[in-house]
């Protein structure tokens, strides 16, 4: 008997049917789907809407009618608001609504409709009009910092491009056009002159009725709302006279659609929306800085974003800030293969405000510190500095239960981070009667911004290292003066340059390299809403992404005959590599091709294609071919180099077998591959066009296969100039091993248990179960099956045998299933069965029948990756313990 822990779930509807494609991540709303047209259709939704049995109470949620994608996404009425919460007999109902809709001829694909995350993003501080700001002399310090990073300077200053002329959407939580560096009002004759607010402030994406669309994008939401669209738009666009700043591309039009109320999700089907008007809009550039994580590219955003680059647009969407999550993380949509995916490099500086100890001067490091702001804290007060604990302090230091050392009252008490919320530790220090609540980080090498909601007391907080620095002070002295200035200064940040923590790791479930690029993602200054102070520092590949998109606006300035292939390769072979700790380079799949240069992409005159190679694992890896094309006027000679990066390991199998280790780790034997080229030099006349093969001849440093398999190896393919300022490189990667050899299910999954089972979280299962449909309080009205995917797969199936062992027929087949994790909201993922199937060789409505009475087993298959599916040794297969059906 396989045991298991039942813990946190995700719930499905257990749709069977060859028209609908099931989103590979996210929330799935019951009653609630995405309706592709075929071709040959006419008809207007509302007519499709008619033509639906009227026994069911369908209702249009969205028209989506475009030259990219005509359809429509309906909403199917019912009792339960959650799949979970549905009897049996509602299921039912809803599944045989769904299969007479897709059984129409005109229809042409289904997509449930599932929440979209609000965007993530760490709040690092915000500055106030009022705020002052004192900056250096020095072009290096000029707000907002990133520009020399990444030669937008360079491109703004010397090619005088400000991105005029370009139109650039960007799909977000709204925008406070109203800011002065933007533009300060909306429509013809402004800076952000196209959109939509789609939602209104007060949506749900729950309740659809809840929608209330306006004519204008207006984010007037109050500070918890966190402004990050006006962020982005900032990025890109703006023009700032207060302190002096420019966006990349301040020059271009802006367009918002906005898609978030002022708190909570969204819905796939409003990204597909604003997607299809930002590209009837005219947009040359579409920015999305959303989505949810995810590693296969059938998600519908992740479809209609390819066709719309097919259309000649540039869209460009953060990769996700899922980098704690592991490798095979990318968030979709920018697992489309057509969209610029884009990771995150820390930014030079960031403005901080400083604590200076006993009248300190500002630039003696040992007694000036720099600190943030808690998230509802505007003023933090000088005064005595003391220390809760002391230098040992514990896990729970200023948690509840917990007393102060010795008297803090009307002093600044310094805490450690750790154990329990910001509010219960101020609570907890204001009871005692300290005036103001300093946090010191647990492990970070910068200050970071506490969240609080419901505070009595000002907290602010500092870095690990400031924390350790204040504890040695106050070991040789009770007590030490501290002023908190609230002047912003640049600080150097101490990741500067470096893939951002929090950044998505790939590749996709099949190989292919994602993230694409890199842009400054990390401690970025930007406009807020004028409500919420009018500018702040955020991260996140959400700040990473518009960088991107700023650049591309500059690019196609340059030259508007460019395509989106043409532009993503270009800023692929220009980018500058980053570094991890000890200046090795990091590994592709954290950073792509690298950190975009602008002045270098514009100006390159020689392209390689493919931008990026993949050499699959080790059973499929077959030798790369790049092609070079000189268009510069003269001629240039390369010499062709390998320049091996940090191999990533994803999984410790001694330490917890083949779950995904949750971040992954870098090779500790630096794992790299030897490439061997056919050609070591290589010359180009102007005009001229060559190809290089490159083939991976071995692995080098790989001595722990059984404790850490699969590595994710990676480097670049340098072609090196004698002028430097020419020299380009390719992204490579591989993994090592066979990876149709990864387990797919976690051990002691997938499981059959009855709600008593599910509701107490029983680790002990029983032998069989009884799914007795006339239960009149629907306890036993249905089996849960329970399970846990370790991998992704392209398809997953639930088969139904008889007492004889023979498969009758399907429950479920579902494809492109992205892993579980370690979050309690993805920890497993739970399906229903209410003892009907659809029989071998059937699908549709008219074939789910339910089964006769008697004993059934559950057989459960996932295709392995890279698999056959018509290969049976293509599949991990577990059964159920028997089922009795009365």
């Amino acid at each position: 008997m396989r045991t298991s822990t039942l813990c946190s779930q995700t719930f499905r509807i257990s749709v069977n049917h060859p028209k609908f494609v099931p989103s590979p991540h996210g929330n799935p709303l019951a009653g609630r789907y995405i309706v592709e047209f075929s071709e040959s259709y006419r008809g207007s939704p509302n007519q499709f809407l008619n033509d639906l049995d009227r026994n069911y109470d369908w209702s249009v949620a969205n028209e989506l009618t475009s030259d990219i994608f005509r359809g429509v996404s309906l909403h199917l009425q019912h009792n339960a608001s959650r799949v979970h919460a549905a009897t049996s007999d509602s299921k039912s109902g809803l599944l045989q609504a769904m299969h007479q809709m897709m059984d129409k001829e005109h229809v042409k694909r289904v997509f449930p409709v599932v929440e979209v995350p609000r965007p993530k993003t760490l709040f690092n501080s915000v500055s106030f009009l009022s705020d002052v700001l004192h900056l250096p002399d020095d072009a290096s310090m000029r707000l907002p910092f990133a520009h020399q990073m990444t030669q937008v300077d360079r491109v703004q200053n010397e090619l005088g491009l400000k991105g005029k002329g370009i139109t650039v959407g960007i799909i977000d939580t709204g925008v406070d056009y109203r800011h002065p560096s933007l533009g300060g009002g909306f429509g013809p004759g402004y800076k952000v002159q196209y959109g939509y607010d789609l939602v209104g402030d007060n949506f749900n994406y729950t309740e659809p009725d809840t929608k209330n669309p306006k004519t204008t994008p207006l984010d007037d939401c109050p500070r918890s709302a966190a402004g990050h669209g006006t962020h982005v738009a900032g990025i890109i666009g703006a023009e700032d006279e207060t302190y002096n700043f420019t966006g990349v591309a301040p020059g271009a039009t802006l367009g918002m659609w906005r898609i978030f109320g002022c708190n909570g999700s969204t819905t796939n089907d409003l990204v597909v929306k604003a997607l299809i008007m930002a590209y009837e809009a005219g947009c040359d550039v579409i920015n999305m800085s959303l989505g949810g994580a995810n590693s296969w590219n059938e998600d519908p955003a992740a479809v209609i974003a390819d066709r719309i680059a097919e259309r000649n647009v540039t869209v460009v969407v953060a990769a996700g800030n899922e980098g704690d999550k592991g490798a095979y993380m990318i968030s979709s949509p920018s697992t489309g293969t057509r969209v610029i995916s884009v990771a995150s490099v820390d930014n030079d500086y960031s403005l901080k405000r400083t604590m200076r100890l006993d009248g300190a001067d500002a630039n003696d490091t040992d007694s000036s510190f720099p600190y943030d702001l808690s998230s509802t804290t505007e003023q933090f007060p000088n005064g005595t500095l003391v220390a809760y604990s002391g230098p040992e302090a514990p896990s729970n230091d200023a948690c509840q239960g917990t007393q102060p050392t010795g008297d803090i009252t009307g002093k600044i008490v310094l805490v450690k981070r750790g154990s329990c919320f910001f509010d219960e530790k101020a609570s907890v220090v204001a009871a005692a009667g300290g005036k103001a609540l300093l946090v010191y980080d647990s492990a970070g090498l910068d200050a970071f911004q506490p969240t609080t909601t419901d505070v009595s007391i000002p907290v602010a907080a500092i870095s690990f290292d400031a924390g350790q620095r204040l504890l040695s002070r106050l070991a040789t002295q009770e007590e030490i003066q501290a002023d908190f200035s609230m002047v912003l200064s640049p600080i150097k940040v101490s990741t500067a340059g470096r893939v951002s923590a929090f950044t998505s790791v790939g590749p996709t479930n099949e190989l292919e390299m994602k993230p694409d690029v890199a842009g400054i993602g990390g401690f970025v200054f930007s406009t807020l809403p004028l409500s919420q102070g009018g500018y702040g520092t955020l991260s996140g590949t959400s700040m990473a992404s518009p960088y991107v998109a700023g650049v591309v606006a500059l690019m196609l300035e340059a030259r508007r005959d460019q395509t989106p292939v043409d532009i993503l390769k270009s800023l692929q072979n220009h980018a500058k590599l980053a570094t991890a700790p000890g200046n090795i380079l990091d590994n592709p799949i954290r950073q792509g091709a690298g950190l975009i240069q602008a002045y270098d992409a514009i100006h390159g005159r020689v392209r390689i294609t493919p931008g990026k190679v993949s050499f699959n694992d080790t059973v499929h890896r077959a030798p790369a071919v790049i092609t070079l094309h000189n268009d510069d006027t003269s001629p240039v000679t390369y010499q062709l180099r390998n320049i091996p990066a940090l191999a990533v390991q994803p999984y410790d199998t001694k330490s917890q077998g083949y779950a995904p280790l949750e971040p992954a780790a870098f090779s500790k034997t630096n794992v790299s591959a030897e490439l061997r080229f056919d050609a070591e030099q290589i010359t180009l006349q102007p005009g001229e066009r060559r190809t290089v093969s490159v083939v991976v001849d071995r692995l080098l440093n790989y001595v722990d296969p059984d404790d850490h398999p699969f590595p994710v190896y990676g480097g670049y393919i340098a072609l090196v100039a004698e002028d430097e300022t020419k020299s380009l490189h390719v992204p490579y990667i591989g993994v090592e091993g066979d990876i149709t050899k990864l387990p797919m299910f976690d051990q002691g999954f997938p499981v059959a248990v009855n709600q008593e089972a599910l509701d107490t979280q029983n680790a002990s299962l029983a032998q069989s179960y009884t799914l007795d449909r006339n239960d009149p309080t629907g306890q036993n009205a249905a089996i849960y099956i329970v399970y846990r995917l370790l991998t992704g797969t392209a398809e997953m199936r639930t088969d139904v045998l008889n007492e004889s062992h023979e498969k009758i027929g399907t429950l479920l087949s579902t494809r492109y299933l992205q892993r579980n994790n370690m979050d309690t909201e993805n920890w497993m993922t739970v399906d229903t069965w209410n003892g009907t199937y659809v029989p071998n060789g059937q699908h549709g409505s008219q074939s789910m029948v339910p089964v006769p009475s008697g004993t059934y087993t559950l057989r459960w298959s996932a295709l392995k990756l890279w698999s056959d599916p018509e290969d049976p040794a293509s599949w991990e297969t577990f059964e159920s313990v028997p089922i009795t059906v009365v």
